[in-house]
């Protein structure tokens, strides 16, 4: 697919409107009953793409360890998103925040795509991305699932996580999984970065930067509020001091 082609801007259009649209269902539903059933919808849609993703390439034998595992970082947060949405977790909707806005976000802005519409493929690859987006602005926005404090380092730990696992997998089956061995074929941001391995450090530090700059908007609602261990103490004292005063 080509980038900035005709077929992209709709799918970046799409996109968007979708995204403000779930936003706006959520934060007006006041009974509950449409974010639930909307929840339920993105969240099992994601998890029946990679399945159906899954019988595609088996049916037409092409699956291979190499490629085929879901070790993208799609499908971490893709695992993420919908069990944030089927559970309401906390952290769930976290990392699905950070990774689907600062990661996953560039296979709609730069897809690694060689299938036009309407291949099953061009379909596959928009469900899992631009899907992945909507259901995680829903999920953060629509539902109000905040990062809370700390949330950028507990996002950090767990990339981490996924670069050791994902570097390890790929050396086993001889894969490229993340991107972590080469950089995609039809372009991308990592051509900025350097050669393999170097543009691999370099990408830490931008991802600890770009999680900064995603938790800005939510900065703001935790500024001059004390900690929850903080006010746990401070509630606790006043609790003391209500017992000694009686």
């Amino acid at each position: 697919m080509e980038h900035g082609s005709s077929q992209h801007w709709i799918i970046l259009s799409l996109t968007l409107v979708l995204s403000v649209y779930v936003t706006h269902v959520g934060r007006r539903d006041e009974t509950g009953r449409r974010s639930h059933r909307l929840a339920l919808l993105l969240g099992l849609g994601l998890i029946l793409n990679y399945a159906f993703y899954v019988f595609y390439r088996v049916r037409e034998g092409y699956w291979e360890l190499r490629y085929d595992l879901p070790m993208e970082l799609c499908n971490w947060s893709a695992l993420a998103t919908s069990v944030a949405l089927l559970t309401r977790n906390r952290l769930s909707a976290e990392l699905s925040y950070f990774w689907v806005m600062t990661g996953s976000i560039n296979g709609v802005l730069t897809p690694d795509l060689d299938f036009d519409f309407p291949h099953v493929r061009f379909f596959m690859f928009f469900i899992g991305h631009s899907g992945l987006i909507v259901a995680c602005v829903f999920a953060v926005f629509g539902l109000r699932l905040y990062p809370r404090r700390g949330a950028v380092l507990r996002a950090f730990l767990f990339s981490e996580l996924y670069l050791i696992v994902t570097l390890a997998v790929n050396f086993l089956v001889n894969g490229n999984y993340g991107y972590l061995m080469a950089k995609p074929g039809a372009g991308s941001l990592l051509d900025y970065l350097g050669d393999w391995p170097g543009y691999l450090i370099h990408l830490q530090w931008i991802i600890l930067l770009l999680f900064g700059l995603a938790y800005l908007p939510f900065y703001r609602l935790y500024a001059g509020r004390p900690s929850q261990a903080v006010q746990g103490f401070r509630d606790a004292a006043r609790n003391r001091d209500g017992v000694r005063h009686d």
